[in-house]
C-alpha cells in the first residue's frame, strides 16, 4: 500500500498542474495599510450522486475584506423536498451583500451574520463559519460543525470547536423551530503570525481527513516547491474525496466520533461521503507583497470536480500520524525546552461562606508546565454539600496522577478523565487544565471556568464558556444531572515568547472585562511578576463583584438572556497567571 507522502505525490502528478476552480480577479490595486494579509485559494467537491449537482455547500473569498465565510446546508431537509443548499448559498450571498454595501473600517462577523441571518427568506437550515483577518489576529464567528485548522511551521497547534446537539446533528442556522440563530455562535478572536496557513472547511473535509494527513499534505507540497494556497486547497479535497469513499479501512474522524457515540465500527466504518468544501488561506506580511483587490468573489463550483480513485490513505501509517513534540516528564534543565511558563496565583474566597476555604480549587506543576482550576458549583450548598471538596480532590488527583505516573507526554484529556473517575465525594464543578507543549497550549477545559491569551498586552483569544443554560454550566460529577469529561472542548492555541496566559474561574471572568485586565497588563508587563499580576487581577475582581450598579460581563451575559442585573457577581475568585518564556530567562 502507497504511503501518503507517495499518494500526494501522485496526485500532485495527476492533477495539480491542471489549475481548477481559479478566482477571477478585477478592478485591481494594491493596500499596504495592513501588517498582515491573507493569500487565498479554494476548492469544492459536491457529493456525487445528489439530484442537485451543485450540492449543498456555500463560500466565498473577499480579498476586499479579507474575509472568508462557509456555509454547509443541512442534507435533511432534502427528505421534504427543500434544497438546503438554496439555504446555505443565500446565507453566503447575504453575508457579501452587506460586507460590500457599508463602508466599514472594521469588520465584525458576528454582526454582519446576524444581518446576513434576518436577510435570508429561503427554507432550510445551515452551519456557517466565518473568519476576518483583522491586523494580526483572525475575528471568528462559527456555528456548527464547519470551522477551521491553524497551522505553523508545518504544525497544527489550534482547531476550532465543534458544536452539536447530537451526534451528526450540528448547530444551524434557520428560521424553523429546530433551528438555532446567532446568538448561539462561538465568537473568538486567535493570534496569527506571518508564514501561518489556515485551512477551514465544511465538515465533508474534517470527518474524512486528520489533521497529521493535512501535515504530512503540507510538507510533501512544500518539498516539491508548490505550496501555494490553491494547490493546497485541491490536493486536501482532493484526499478528502478518496477517503470518503473508503468503506473499508474502518478509521476516519467520522467514524471514531461515531464509535465514541456508542455506534459500532461495522456500523459507521470508513468515510462520509458529503460535499466537501476546502478554504485555505495563508498568512504573509503585506510588506514585500502586493495586496490584491477587486470585487468580491463568490466562489461556487458547480461543475462537480471528480478525482480519480487511487489507493486508500492509511491513516495508521507512522507518516500520517505526526504531532506536536509532547512534554517529556524526565527533563532534567529548562534550557531543553524552546518556551517555558513562568506562572503565579490567586485566590480570593467569596465572603460570607460557612465554608472559608471556598469552592474554587487550582493546582501549579511547573515540572510539567501545567496548570489546572476547577470551581464547585454552590447550588450543592441547599442539600448541605461542599462542592468546593469535589472541587479540591479532582485538582488534588489531577496532581497526584501528573506526579505519580512515569508520563512521556502529558495529556490533560486522559489526565482529567481519570483525576474524576478518582474523585468520589458529592458535588460537582467545572475544570480547566492547560499545558505547555513547546510552543502550544494544550487545553482541556469543562464549563465557565477558563483563560484569556494575551500578546503585547491585547486580548487575542479568549476560550468560550459551556452552559446548559444561563448560569448553569457543564460540571463534572457523578450524580445524574452532572456532565463527565467527554463533553469537554479540547484544543491546542500557538503560544510565542512573551504572551501571557490569565486562566481563571467563573469570579475573575463575570467580573473583568478584557479591556480592563488590557490597561492592568500594559501597567504591569514589564516587571515579570506573574504573581502580582494574578493579585492586582484578582483584586480588580474583587471590587467589581461588589459594586451593585454598573455594567459588567455578568450583568452584560443576564442581560442577553432576558434577566435585569446590574453590577458585579460576588464569587469565589481564583486567577493563575502564566508568562511565556524562553527558558533562559528562568535561570
Amino acid at each position: 500500500m502507497m504511503n501518503l507522502s507517495d499518494h500526494i505525490k501522485k496526485r500532485m502528478k495527476d492533477n495539480f498542474l491542471m489549475k481548477r476552480n481559479m478566482p477571477i480577479q478585477r478592478d485591481m490595486k494594491t493596500l499596504n495599510t495592513s501588517s498582515l494579509m491573507m493569500n487565498f485559494g479554494s476548492f469544492y467537491i459536491p457529493k456525487m450522486g445528489k439530484s442537485n449537482p451543485m450540492g449543498e455547500d456555500a463560500h466565498f473569498t473577499s480579498k476586499d475584506h479579507q474575509t472568508i465565510g462557509l456555509a454547509d446546508g443541512i442534507s435533511s431537509w432534502a427528505k421534504k423536498g427543500i434544497d438546503a443548499g438554496e439555504y446555505a448559498r443565500q446565507l453566503m450571498n447575504n453575508y457579501l451583500v452587506v460586507l460590500d454595501a457599508k463602508d466599514r473600517e472594521i469588520v465584525y462577523p458576528q454582526l454582519i451574520l446576524e444581518e446576513a441571518y434576518l436577510n435570508t427568506k429561503v427554507d432550510g437550515s445551515s452551519t456557517a463559519c466565518i473568519i476576518t483577518l483583522t491586523g494580526e489576529s483572525l475575528n471568528v464567528v462559527n456555528i456548527g460543525d464547519s470551522g477551521f485548522m491553524l497551522f505553523r511551521n508545518g504544525i497544527m497547534i489550534y482547531k476550532s470547536s465543534t458544536q452539536q446537539h447530537g451526534f451528526n446533528y450540528p448547530y444551524q442556522l434557520g428560521k424553523s423551530n429546530h433551528c438555532d440563530d446567532p446568538g448561539v455562535a462561538e465568537e473568538f478572536m486567535i493570534g496569527v503570525r506571518a508564514g501561518d496557513w489556515v485551512v477551514a472547511g465544511t465538515n465533508g473535509l474534517f470527518d474524512n481527513m486528520y489533521a497529521s494527513e493535512m501535515e504530512v499534505a503540507m510538507k510533501v507540497i512544500g518539498e516539491a516547491g508548490c505550496l501555494e494556497p490553491q494547490v493546497l486547497a485541491q490536493v486536501l479535497a482532493d484526499l478528502a474525496f478518496e477517503n470518503s469513499l473508503d468503506y473499508t479501512q474502518g478509521i476516519s474522524p467520522y467514524s471514531q466520533a461515531a464509535l465514541k457515540e456508542g455506534y459500532p465500527i461495522p456500523i459507521k466504518c470508513g468515510g462520509k461521503p458529503d460535499d466537501i468544501t476546502v478554504i485555505v488561506a495563508h498568512i504573509v506580511p503585506t510588506q514585500g507583497h502586493t495586496l490584491v483587490l477587486g470585487n468580491i468573489e463568490n466562489s461556487y463550483s458547480f461543475q462537480p470536480y471528480l478525482p480519480k480513485k487511487s489507493p486508500t490513505v492509511n491513516v495508521m501509517d507512522p507518516i500520517a500520524t505526526k504531532r506536536c513534540k509532547p512534554i517529556k516528564k524526565g527533563m532534567k534543565t529548562l534550557n531543553e525546552r524552546s518556551l517555558m511558563m513562568n506562572i503565579g496565583s490567586s485566590y480570593i474566597p467569596k465572603k460570607g461562606k460557612s465554608n472559608p476555604k471556598g469552592e474554587d480549587a487550582h493546582f501549579i506543576s511547573k515540572h510539567h508546565q501545567t496548570i489546572g482550576l476547577a470551581d464547585g458549583v454552590s447550588s450543592w450548598a441547599k442539600k448541605g454539600i461542599d462542592a468546593g471538596e469535589y472541587a479540591r480532590q479532582l485538582m488534588d488527583n489531577c496532581l497526584t496522577i501528573l506526579y505519580k505516573k512515569d508520563m512521556e507526554i502529558v495529556y490533560p484529556q486522559l489526565v482529567l478523565q481519570e483525576a474524576y473517575s478518582n474523585t468520589e465525594v458529592n458535588g460537582s464543578s467545572t475544570a480547566c487544565i492547560i499545558t505547555l507543549t513547546d510552543e502550544s497550549l494544550n487545553v482541556v477545559n469543562v464549563g465557565d471556568s477558563g483563560f484569556m491569551l494575551f500578546r503585547k498586552g491585547n486580548m487575542i483569544y479568549k476560550s468560550s464558556t459551556q452552559q446548559h443554560r444561563f448560569n448553569s454550566p457543564y460540571q463534572l460529577g457523578k450524580n445524574s444531572h452532572c456532565d463527565d469529561p467527554s463533553v469537554a472542548e479540547e484544543f491546542i492555541i500557538g503560544v510565542r515568547g512573551g504572551d501571557l496566559v490569565v486562566a481563571g474561574t467563573d469570579g475573575l471572568f463575570d467580573n473583568v472585562f478584557a479591556s480592563e485586565m488590557e490597561v492592568i497588563i500594559k501597567q504591569i508587563i514589564g516587571t515579570d511578576q506573574p504573581e502580582l499580576l494574578a493579585q492586582t487581577l484578582a483584586e480588580q475582581a474583587l471590587e467589581n463583584s461588589l459594586k451593585t450598579e454598573g455594567v459588567s460581563p455578568y450583568s452584560q451575559a443576564a442581560s442577553m438572556e432576558g434577566y435585569r442585573k446590574s453590577g458585579g457577581k460576588p464569587d469565589d475568585i481564583t486567577v493563575v497567571v502564566a508568562h511565556i518564556l524562553p527558558p533562559n530567562h528562568l535561570l
